[in-house]
C-alpha cells in the first residue's frame, strides 16, 4: 500500500517531481490496478481504473472523497 501512496503523490503533485518520476508512477499504478493476483478494496480499485488518483489518494487517507458523475 505504501508504494500506492507514494505514486499518488507523486501524480498529485508534479510539480515537486520529475516528468520521469510521473510517468513512471503512473505506469505503476496501471500495474498494480491490472495485476489480477493483488487484492485491492473495490473502491480503491474503480479510482485507480478511471485514473481518479485524487479520490485515490483521499480513499487512502482515510477521507471520504465526493461521489463523481458515476456515484461512486
Amino acid at each position: 500500500m505504501d508504494e500506492i501512496i507514494s505514486c499518488l503523490q507523486i501524480i498529485t503533485s508534479p510539480q515537486s517531481n520529475g516528468v520521469n518520476k510521473l510517468s513512471d508512477s503512473i505506469r505503476t499504478l496501471d500495474s498494480i490496478t491490472n495485476d489480477s493476483n493483488i487484492e485491492l478494496n473495490p473502491r480503491l480499485r474503480h479510482f485507480l481504473e478511471n485514473r481518479s488518483y485524487i479520490k485515490a489518494l483521499q480513499f487512502l487517507q482515510g477521507e471520504n472523497p465526493e461521489k463523481g458523475i458515476c456515484g461512486k
